[in-house]
């Protein structure tokens, strides 16, 4: 394991009360986010690199990475990811999963996913044709488990503003007449007569 983004557990701000109508600050809630994969160092360096051009994200996110790497049993991924956890200071808010292009990565993948829906922690699979996809939609993730996680006045800065994707993505739309799929005209016709 790896931290890319070293921050202090709670950091925070003491100032001399001079009057009644000065804010009170409060330590700064960092949002813990892992990714997991045999190609998790590259993905979690991105995601650094844009985390750090985005006002306020920095100092908010701890971002380690997990390698898969020698992993080949269920056991010793269930070991594995139950040593990570415990020595690890706090459980991850957010679990990125990075898919591998390789074959041979697929069966550690289920194994890390089965691990992970064992110990009771929550993931995310990254999918994108290039790293900058992944980027974004990490993002995205980020952003999100940022406004569940995190007090209002630390979430404040968690917007993705530079990716053009929404936050919360729509479903596709699909036109009936592009779909030559028997199975799903037959239940279309049937929901129809059976609605009448």
């Amino acid at each position: 394991m790896s931290t890319l983004h070293p921050n202090a557990e709670a950091s925070s701000v003491s100032t001399a009360t001079t009057s009644s109508r000065e804010p009170q600050r409060h330590p700064r809630r960092i949002l813990h986010i892992a990714f997991w994969g045999r190609e998790a160092q590259a993905h979690a360096a991105a995601f650094a690199l844009h985390a750090s051009g985005q006002v306020g994200w920095s100092e908010r996110l701890q971002v380690s990475a997990h390698d898969l790497l020698g992993l080949t049993t269920p056991e010793q991924m269930r070991d594995w990811l139950r040593a990570e956890l415990e020595t690890a200071p706090t459980r991850p808010h957010l679990c990125l999963l990075v898919p591998s292009s390789a074959r041979d990565a697929i069966a550690s993948e289920l194994q890390l996913r089965n691990a992970l829906a064992e110990a009771a922690m929550g993931y995310q699979v990254l999918y994108g044709s290039s790293l900058a996809d992944c980027v974004a939609s990490a993002a995205n993730a980020v952003a999100l488990t940022a406004k569940a996680v995190l007090p209002s006045i630390d979430r404040a800065c968690f917007v993705v503003s530079d990716t053009g994707k929404p936050l919360h993505p729509r479903m596709r739309s699909w036109n009936c007449e592009k779909c030559s799929d028997p199975d799903c005209e037959h239940r279309l016709f049937t929901d129809l007569l059976g609605a009448r």
